[in-house]
């Protein structure tokens, strides 16, 4: 009976102890996911609203279409419309894969095909290096621009190239659409 007794002390109580354990996290991480999951996709929403707004301002209405293209970071294209109805430009979601994660980034373009703005509504990328892809000295180089956007037109921030060349991705991701299926 002392080996039985044994066994169970040393081999059956702690793996029941860390299986109610791991049970009780996982609980926990579950509720606190179900408890949050609605209040991030809100906030969510509401960052990608405002940055529509500053890169279209006059937008009265919108409409959303999902994209799903082979090979490029888009994720959705909103048509803005005006007052009147007629088409004021276009905002392209991205996520193009940066150094630290996918960067939501929007592109905004006007009918002609003029770049607008770029806006980084998410990130994840390093403080003080990639971060400063969010920086208005970055963004507004892309602002004027038709078509695809080359390298050399961009500013460089040191030590950042993958995530420079994420959003110039996410960019001529978006001229490329546009120039294909826009008119």
């Amino acid at each position: 009976m002392k080996n039985r007794s044994e066994f169970f002390r040393y081999f059956v109580k702690p793996a029941l102890v860390l299986t109610l354990m791991t049970l009780f996290s996982a609980a926990i991480i579950g509720f606190t996911h179900m408890v949050t999951s609605e209040p991030i996709r809100i906030q969510r929403e509401n960052a990608e609203m405002e940055a529509i707004l500053a890169l279209l301002p006059d937008m009265k209405t919108m409409e959303y279409a999902e994209l799903e293209e082979a090979d490029s970071s888009l994720t959705r294209l909103t048509t803005a419309f005006g007052r009147d109805g007629e088409i004021l430009g276009y905002v392209f979601s991205a996520m193009p894969a940066g150094y630290s994660g996918r960067i939501n980034m929007m592109v905004a373009f006007d009918p002609a095909g003029v770049i607008q703005g770029v806006r980084i509504i998410n990130h994840s990328e390093t403080p003080g290096l990639g971060a400063n892809i969010t920086q208005d000295w970055f963004l507004t180089a892309f602002s004027g621009k038709v078509g695809v956007v080359v390298s050399a037109d961009v500013p460089v921030i040191a030590s950042s190239t993958i995530s420079v060349n994420a959003v110039l991705r996410g960019v001529n991701d978006a001229a490329r659409y546009f120039e294909e299926n826009l008119p």
